[in-house]
């Protein structure tokens, strides 16, 4: 699926906070990331995919997009949502069973997660929870094909603009 998203994300030349040469870490000491994942941050490192969608990378040195520090922030916020009004927000956060774990923000302010549904980091698929609202749309892919699928409009997620994306599409690494 990364060569399918590599043509229509172009490979920058420069990447900045790829991890390579350096240990990918278990998330919470548990869960390995997902192969397609770790492929994806190598390949592009920190940055802007098609002027609208930015991936947390545990290489980020920017507290804003590094992946645990967000993880950590994002899980507060919408924890203390579901504790303030548990019937609108229905469901269920990382690290229960079938739980969102934040992968990523649009520039809308949508947030993109893993659903862990397995123990086995390849068997996750993505979740949307649009800005300012309580419902999930999930997306039966990994995060490249998800990827691949929005770029290539294959894939048409309720709460992205009508307009994503534009004729043309860049990944623009972050220095």
């Amino acid at each position: 699926m990364l060569m399918a998203l590599n043509q229509q994300l172009p490979i920058p030349s420069t990447t900045h906070e790829n991890g390579k040469g350096e240990r990918w870490p278990l998330i919470d000491g548990k869960y390995v990331f997902p192969q397609d994942y770790i492929a994806l941050i190598t390949q592009y490192g920190s940055g802007l995919i098609a002027d609208f969608i930015t991936l947390f990378n545990p290489f980020s040195k920017n507290e804003y997009i590094e992946f645990f520090q967000q993880k950590e922030w994002i899980l507060e916020d919408f924890n203390s949502l579901i504790n303030d009004d548990p019937d609108d927000y229905t469901f269920v956060l990382y690290p229960k069973q079938n739980g969102l774990l934040p992968i990523g923000v649009t520039d809308n302010g949508d947030t993109l997660f893993w659903v862990v549904s397995s123990e086995n980091s390849e068997l996750w698929t993505i979740a949307i929870i649009p800005s300012r609202a309580a419902e999930v749309e999930f997306i039966a892919e990994n995060l490249t094909g998800f990827l691949e699928g929005v770029l290539s409009k294959r894939i048409r997620c309720q709460s992205f603009p009508a307009v994503f994306p534009s004729e043309n599409i860049m990944f623009i690494s972050s220095s």
